[in-house]
């Protein structure tokens, strides 16, 4: 086997692929002798590549032990795993290519990162490349049913396809998200989703649009027939209206100046 380099989005199951091939060749038990896990909690630069890798590269492994699970030979080295590579220094991934020439014949390494272009040339031209796409949305629901099945959970279609399109083929944040539902709701619904990933409800955004799309001048007559705000709060509001439209006008960023001046409003809505 050569060494490996798995790259693409996050939650696209590139570390459980990796750890699931580790299962395959060694077992469950002998594979805990057999791995070297590295993941985005550990230091991973040079002094760790050199001291603590390179220490258990310089291991030897027994030759002819049999896998009790598959009944085949075990491969006579060991695996080093390095999740999140790419967030290792240029310097540190220079080290980690002589320590993969070094040891060879002892050791394999599987290279896991999410964007790939911060990995050297050097180190990637030593690995067979592989890309993981995102999970297809399907494939994002079906998992989501059976942990839901298995859980006991009670949940709604539509919480499922709100979870697939907030989530983009993350199912890592997928499930993350649906336990947090879990922990609050009996009954997980699509608001529950909306609530715990921190996103507007579909009338809030709707709402947004379109006042996007009223004109200036509607708005404006909206604002000052409220008899919900103070005359203080309609001032404040045609002031950061007014600061919005010249800030476009002078050519800034108008999702930009969207994001800010909808920030702003509110908060002179809640203000007391």
């Amino acid at each position: 086997m050569p060494h490996l380099l798995f790259f693409g989005p996050p939650g696209s199951g590139k570390t459980s692929a990796a750890l699931a091939l580790v299962k395959e060749l060694f077992g469950r038990e002998d594979a805990k002798s057999r791995l070297l896990e590295l993941n985005a909690s550990d230091e991973r630069g040079i002094r760790v590549v050199r001291e603590k890798i390179k220490k258990y590269t310089r291991t030897n492994t027994p030759k002819g032990k049999i896998n009790p699970e598959t009944g085949r030979e075990m491969p006579p080295w060991k695996i080093v795993i390095l999740d999140e590579a790419d967030m290792m220094t240029p310097d540190a991934q220079a080290a980690l290519r002589r320590i993969m020439e070094a040891f060879a014949k002892n050791t394999r390494f599987i290279i896991i990162c999410n964007y790939i272009h911060k990995i050297i040339d050097p180190l990637f031209s030593r690995c067979s490349p592989h890309r993981f796409e995102p999970v297809s949305p399907d494939a994002q629901v079906e998992r989501l049913k059976m942990i839901c099945k298995a859980e006991n959970l009670n949940v709604d279609e539509a919480a499922l396809v709100r979870l697939m399109n907030l989530t983009s083929g993350d199912l890592r944040r997928a499930v993350n998200l649906l336990q947090s539902a879990a922990g609050i709701h009996q009954k997980i619904t699509e608001d529950a989703i909306l609530e715990v990933a921190v996103h507007p409800p579909s009338y809030v955004v709707q709402s947004v649009l379109n006042a996007c799309a009223t004109s200036p001048e509607a708005m404006v007559a909206e604002v000052v027939k409220s008899n919900a705000l103070s005359d203080l709060q309609k001032a404040s509001i045609l002031h950061e209206l007014g600061s919005t439209e010249f800030a476009v006008l002078q050519g800034a960023n108008s999702l930009l100046q969207l994001l800010s001046v909808c920030l702003k409003i509110q908060a002179v809505v809640l203000q007391a």
